[in-house]
């Protein structure tokens, strides 16, 4: 097993929306570029449906006007050079609405298969293609077969609706050379349409089958591994490892914070297992509502009431109130309206009790 074939087994996750944004950025995209030339060639099938018949008229009469400028004129050097510019313009006035039908339904095609897109990366030179080995090694790989028979089956398929399209207007065909003029011109061009049609209409349908093929083999391209997935994630929205652990630093500096602050504390709201909120309220020069410095549960709990039993602060039960204080509020914000009158009468009996011991 080749490596590429191995790598291949490998990729079994969809390609992610910034993969294929990175793609298309590169100019690369599930394209066919024979869908596109066939939109082309049919709208020039089509330009010629309606023109035929001028072009006829048009061509004829730059005959008959050429040979009688011919046989009028004795200085052919002049005459030619007259004719061969007239010829020119005529063919210029003739080719050009082909042209442009096949210009823009091709581009047509091509926005509808990838929309609008325009990369110069294609455009870059790439100088290992220079390496006559790795050239060589590209002309032998299975990839260059593949695709040196799908070429070779459009052409046959071309071919073949070609010749069934010839096939029963041989005689036609043979016919046309005892034809007038005008009536062999009509005849040729009848037959010449009948043809490309039919051959316009299969190059179609190889186009829509071409593009199904490279719409499927893209998609296989872009497939990622497991591992490629989750380095885009990482780069997107970070290692996940690291966040957990920016996370873990975050919470600790919190909680050093927030312990370091308990000595200032006046209460600390408990219930008996769960909860512990340590609140400051400052009496003199503030207008404030009490402050929640610190605030705990459970085994964090546990820890804030015995920091503030170390440091003389008071601890209060109340159950209702220490889970409406840790629920509502956050560390380093004033507690909330509702709970003010609750708050205040722990104080007032703190701070009665303060007096009454002075």
């Amino acid at each position: 097993m080749t490596p590429e074939q191995q790598s291949q087994q490998e990729r079994t996750e969809q390609a992610t929306p910034k993969r294929l944004s990175e793609a298309r950025k590169k100019g690369q995209a599930a394209k066919s570029m024979d869908l596109t030339a066939a939109v082309g060639f049919l709208g020039m099938v089509a330009v010629l449906a309606f023109t035929a018949e001028r072009l006829i008229n048009v061509s004829l009469n730059y005959i008959v006007v050429s040979l009688s400028d011919l046989s009028a004129v004795t200085e052919l050097n002049y005459s030619f050079s007259h004719l061969l510019v007239h010829g020119v313009s005529i063919f210029a006035a003739m080719v050009w609405p082909l042209l442009a039908a096949a210009l823009v339904l091709g581009a047509i095609a091509n926005i509808m298969q990838v929309g609008f897109l325009w990369s110069g990366d294609p455009l870059k030179p790439e100088f290992s293609r220079l390496d006559p080995l790795e050239g060589l090694g590209r002309m032998m790989s299975t990839r260059a077969l593949f695709d040196l028979a799908k070429a070779l089956g459009k052409l046959l398929a071309v071919g073949f609706a070609a010749y069934l399209g010839l096939r029963g207007e041989m005689q036609n065909l043979l016919l046309a050379g005892y034809s007038e003029g005008a009536g062999s011109f009509a005849l040729v061009g009848r037959v010449l349409y009948g043809v490309a049609l039919r051959v316009g209409v299969t190059y179609l349908v190889i186009g829509v089958i071409d593009f199904l093929y490279q719409r499927h083999e893209f998609r296989q391209n872009m497939m990622m591994t497991r591992q490629e997935v989750k380095e885009e994630h990482k780069q997107m929205e970070g290692d996940p490892q690291v966040k957990a652990r920016q996370r873990e630093r975050q919470r600790l500096l919190a909680t050093g914070r927030m312990f370091a602050a308990i000595p200032t504390a006046t209460v600390v709201v408990t219930n008996p297992t769960h909860y512990a909120v340590a609140l400051r309220y400052e009496r003199e020069g503030s207008s404030g509502a009490p402050q929640v410095v610190a605030k705990g549960c459970d085994y964090l709990a546990q820890r804030i009431k015995a920091r503030a039993a170390e440091c003389g602060i008071p601890l209060v039960e109340n159950s209702t109130l220490a889970r409406s204080l840790y629920q509502q509020s956050e560390v380093g914000q004033e507690i909330p309206v509702a709970l003010y009158r609750a708050v205040a009468e722990i104080l007032a009996e703190i701070f009665s009790r303060q007096r009454r011991l002075i």
